[in-house]
């Protein structure tokens, strides 16, 4: 996922100063009332995926996981998953 943050170029400006004065209080103050706006819209944020998105990142998750444990991975045994097999440990 990728956030952008919009910040205000006089916000900009007090950041540039305060990295050079080497400031970094002032330099995380700055920055967390710049990302409050964010996280605002963020969370009223109640989006709809469609099923092409949601199709599309499941194929992302999956070249993701397969590029993780490789083509030649053994697929799990009905045992593994099932509830006494999840629970075998805690009889």
């Amino acid at each position: 996922m990728t956030i952008t943050v919009y910040i205000p170029p006089n916000i900009e400006k007090q950041l540039n100063e305060n990295i050079s004065n080497g400031n970094k209080d002032a330099v995380r103050h700055l920055l967390v009332d710049a990302i409050e706006p964010t996280v605002d819209e963020l969370m009223n944020n109640k989006r709809q995926y469609s099923v092409e998105e949601l199709q599309s990142m499941l194929d992302q998750l999956i070249e993701e996981f397969m590029a993780c444990v490789g083509p030649d991975v053994p697929p799990l045994f009905d045992y593994a998953i099932s509830r006494e097999g999840i629970y075998a440990d805690h009889l």
